[in-house]
């Protein structure tokens, strides 16, 4: 029997699909649960669910497991794609000399016996034409996605089954899901829910968790690419390349914990929820049992205090001290089993710190402007003062100086040369003298002192 010719994948008239409708096919699926068990892809505009991604083969004979010499095929591979309303099987396994591959067909029928398995088969080929043979008999139906070939069509070669494969997916019974992104550029909230698994009939109240984790920064040593509408990231440090989210594993949890203790849509019940989760992550029963309970004033715990605190460290230093003192407190709490309340107290603890640093700074700007407007000329009010008369009690440029003193009682006013700084001293004042042994500049008050 002649080898099937791959063909390359055709491409399908029309705008660029519609993630939602795409998702929505696969509640047409048998077992709606595999739609929550399993990986969903989004390929030529269809939807793949693979089930198993399995493992890299590692035996004796690598290279009847590749395919075109680059791409792996992977030992108990299992997805499942629709064709219209119909299902179609593919699974792969390990055989005695080689792969061996199976496919069941589906067709939506109130016949529950209406299947076709086509048994394992070592011969990709040979199983590929007994499928087409049966499926060639439904002329009306659009049979363009069976040109690409059975790699293809059920996805073997795409980047997210071989990614998997060379990080043993399946061995660390991880089954994440991919960030998609229409535009290219940014995946939207929309995207970042579905990605997190979006419940909609249960997360209405907790919507917040799916923006938090959109807006939470990445790790300082991770960067985030996008691929074909599907967005991975890159440790910068050891170059390896995941399409698992680094928070995925955070919010994840945070959401299962939200559903069983469904806190109020209100920013009080919200950040206490969030100081509670955050602590009790590190208060675990086996510290507890241990008696080994670890740091709560890590940099980690105080850079996610001012997350839930809505304040920016970078800006606002001086709150570092208030953060710290309520990571110590809401410890205490999580460590006694005791209620995790009060967060209007640090809260507005913080609005009197700022409204205190506020006023200092009002201040200074104020006193900024006034030293500012000591540095003009009193009577041209524009070019620099360079001197300081001690009888008129005033700053003048060197021109508008010999104007006025130049007849008069005022030829006896004495002068002092100026550089116009602040005090060495005090920094407060404009400095007026100028010490020979110091080489600093002081004002009056403290150079007599």
């Amino acid at each position: 029997m002649e080898m099937y010719e791959e063909r390359p994948p055709e491409i399908f008239t029309g705008g660029y699909f519609d993630q939602a409708n795409i998702v929505n096919q696969t509640e047409g699926l048998q077992d709606f649960r595999r739609r929550q068990e399993g990986h969903l892809i989004i390929a030529d505009d269809r939807p793949l669910l693979v089930m198993s991604f399995g493992l890299k083969y590692q035996g004796p004979n690598p290279s009847k497991y590749k395919i075109e010499g680059k791409y792996d095929i992977p030992v108990g591979f299992k997805v499942i794609i629709k064709w219209e309303e119909d299902e179609i099987v593919f699974m792969t396994r390990q055989g005695t000399f080689g792969p061996e591959f199976q496919i069941v067909y589906l067709p939506q029928s109130p016949t529950p016996e209406d299947f076709t398995v086509f048994e394992w088969n070592a011969n990709i080929a040979e199983i590929w034409d007994q499928f087409l043979t049966v499926i060639e008999g439904k002329e009306d139906r659009d049979m363009r996605l069976f040109n690409q070939g059975p790699w293809r069509t059920f996805g073997v070669t795409r980047d997210e089954v071989q990614m998997a494969l060379k990080q043993g997916t399946d061995q660390k019974t991880i089954v994440d899901g991919i960030l998609y992104c229409a535009d290219g550029i940014e995946p939207d909230l929309q995207e970042h829910m579905r990605y997190l698994g979006v419940d909609p009939a249960t997360d209405e109240n907790i919507l917040w968790i799916f923006t938090a984790f959109k807006e939470e920064p990445l790790p300082p040593n991770f960067s985030q690419y996008v691929k074909d509408g599907m967005v991975y990231w890159v440790d910068e440090r050891t170059s390896e390349a995941t399409w698992k989210h680094p928070h995925y594993d955070k919010f994840r949890k945070m959401l299962q914990v939200a559903r069983n203790q469904k806190p109020v849509p209100h920013w009080k019940s919200i950040m206490e929820f969030r100081i509670e989760f955050l602590l009790s992550n590190i208060f675990t029963w086996e510290a507890e049992a241990s008696g080994d309970f670890p740091l709560v004033e890590t940099v980690d715990n105080v850079i996610e205090m001012a997350r839930i605190f809505g304040v920016d460290i970078k800006n606002e230093p001086y709150l570092v001290h208030v953060l710290k003192r309520a990571l110590r407190h809401y410890g205490n709490c999580v460590k006694e089993k005791r209620k995790v309340k009060d967060v209007e107290d640090f809260r507005n603890l913080m609005h009197r710190y700022r409204d205190l640093v506020s006023q200092y700074e009002q201040a200074m700007s104020i006193e900024e402007k006034r030293v500012e407007k000591l540095k003009i000329c009193v009577q041209c009010d524009e070019r620099d003062a360079v001197l300081f008369c001690d009888q008129c009690k005033d700053f003048f440029c060197q021109g508008c100086f010999d104007r006025l003193h130049s007849r008069g009682r005022r030829q006896n006013h004495r002068r002092t040369w100026v550089e116009m700084g602040m005090c060495a001293e005090c920094v407060e004042s404009i400095a007026l003298f100028h010490c020979v042994q110091c080489a600093d500049l002081y004002c009056r008050d403290c150079y007599q002192a």
